[in-house]
């Protein structure tokens, strides 16, 4: 097995440990730098929703108000639009990052298709009312014009001595065109129909009335008069387009002001959908978070029982091998029916140290076994020569030999041989026996403390 080594169970231990604590280190950081990313782009998304809030009050506030200035709307449409961007495309060096999810860029993408037009419509409502707002001076200044010369119709009408009708209606006239630009300022200023329809009502009138007065066929002999009539009836002509492109460039704006008024729900509605979908986004990285701590805590505490129970277990193992090291010791390695086997079940590295010292006891053994029986031989040996030299003295006494001076001496130089070969065998058993006792005595001092 590949964790059946005392070194490899350390290393997973250490590496499994390490590699958590690493993880948790990386992870947290990286993910923190994400998360303060993901507070900029919510801020940012969520001041999308109150800008186009206000870019909507903006344009009520300058099409109804006199007091009014097109820089702060101006500034909300380019802020807007740059924030879009940013959150589209994303931006390296305020660190933001475009869209991280399908249903982000999805959403994002259908805010800019209402924001295109919806700017576009912005954008003709501004131009449309700084052309009426700077030209509502000089049509309340060709008002006071026309006033001035429907005063001089009546005047001129009275000066020919025409009968009263005549002076009655030109009279009107001059009610009128205040009339007229009053209502029509009204409507200009809030686009209130109400206040078209009375403008209207009384530039009919007027209209009509100075037509009879120019197809008069009885004012037409009075030239002085007719002149004057004729003046009026031109610039009133000249006047009453120019009108008529204010009222247009007014119903352009009313137009565009109801399509931003319906539009305008919808891109707050798609912003906001946006910023929720970001919420979620960055709720579900703090999630994450969460759970890979818990899995981590999880997964270093399996760790921690697991080391537990192996420092247990190679402990028992230690202890185990170290007893029967000991009652190795003491085991006699000359008696045959006693087996000198340190059997371990453990890690490898014990299994192996038992294998060397099984090795080294069967090599003690054998030297031991090798050395008595040489001994035996020798003894044997030593005996057999000292019988052969009696039996040579006993047969030289037989048959008479007196100087055996000289055989006694070989036979003697035979004896010491056969003595000394005995003796350095004994020398030499007793040697390995020695290392024998040294051995043992290795064993039993080895230190039994538990590991």
């Amino acid at each position: 097995m590949l964790l059946n080594k005392i070194s490899s169970k350390i290393n997973f231990i250490g590496g499994m440990l390490s590699l958590i604590v690493i993880a948790n280190v990386v992870l947290t950081i990286y993910l923190n730098k994400k998360q303060e990313g993901d507070s900029y782009i919510i801020n940012i998304a969520g001041r999308q929703r109150m800008l186009s809030q206000k870019i909507t009050k903006e344009i009520y506030f300058i099409k109804n108000s006199e007091l009014f200035s097109f820089e702060p709307l101006d500034d909300d449409i380019n802020l807007f639009e740059k924030n879009l961007m940013i959150l589209i495309n994303g931006d390296e060096k305020l660190q933001v990052y475009p869209p991280p999810t399908k249903d982000i860029k999805d959403k994002l993408d259908e805010v800019l298709s209402i924001w295109k037009p919806f700017k576009k419509r912005v954008l003709e409502v501004e131009s449309y009312t700084k052309n009426i707002k700077k030209d509502k001076e000089i049509m309340m200044n060709n008002f006071d014009e026309i006033l001035k010369i429907s005063d001089k119709v009546v005047k001129a009408m009275v000066k020919e001595k025409l009968a009263g009708v005549y002076i009655d209606k030109s009279g009107r006239q001059r009610m009128l065109s205040q009339r007229m630009g009053l209502y029509l300022v009204r409507y200009l200023e809030t686009g209130v129909q109400s206040y078209y329809y009375t403008y209207y009502e009384a530039m009919k009138m007027y209209d009509r009335t100075l037509s009879g007065f120019i197809n008069d066929k009885s004012l037409k002999n009075r030239k002085m008069l007719f002149d004057v009539i004729n003046e009026n009836y031109i610039y009133w002509k000249n006047f009453k387009k120019y009108i008529e492109n204010l009222i247009n460039e007014e119903v352009k704006i009313q137009k565009n002001i109801e399509y931003i008024h319906l539009n305008n729900t919808k891109l707050l509605k798609r912003m906001d959908e946006a910023v929720w979908l970001y919420t979620d986004y960055s709720e579900a990285k703090s999630n994450f978070i969460k759970n890979f701590l818990y899995i981590s805590g999880v997964l270093a505490l399996l760790i921690i029982f697991y080391t537990y129970f192996t420092a247990k277990a190679l402990e028992r193992h230690v202890e185990q091998f170290v007893n029967r090291a000991r009652k190795l010791s003491k085991i006699d390695p000359l008696e045959e029916k006693t087996p000198l086997i340190l059997d371990i079940c453990g890690e490898d590295e014990l299994k192996e140290a038992s294998s060397h010292i099984n090795k080294f006891a069967d090599k003690v053994k054998d030297a031991l076994s090798h050395s008595n029986e040489a001994l035996k031989r020798a003894e044997m040996a030593a005996k057999e020569l000292q019988s052969i030299a009696d039996n040579i003295e006993n047969t030289l006494d037989e048959i008479g030999i007196k100087d055996k001076n000289n055989l006694g001496k070989d036979i003697d130089n035979t004896e010491d041989i056969a003595i000394e070969s005995a003796e350095s065998l004994i020398q030499a058993s007793k040697m390995i026996q020695k290392l024998k006792n040294n051995l043992l005595d290795i064993v039993e001092n080895y230190p039994s403390k538990k590991v």
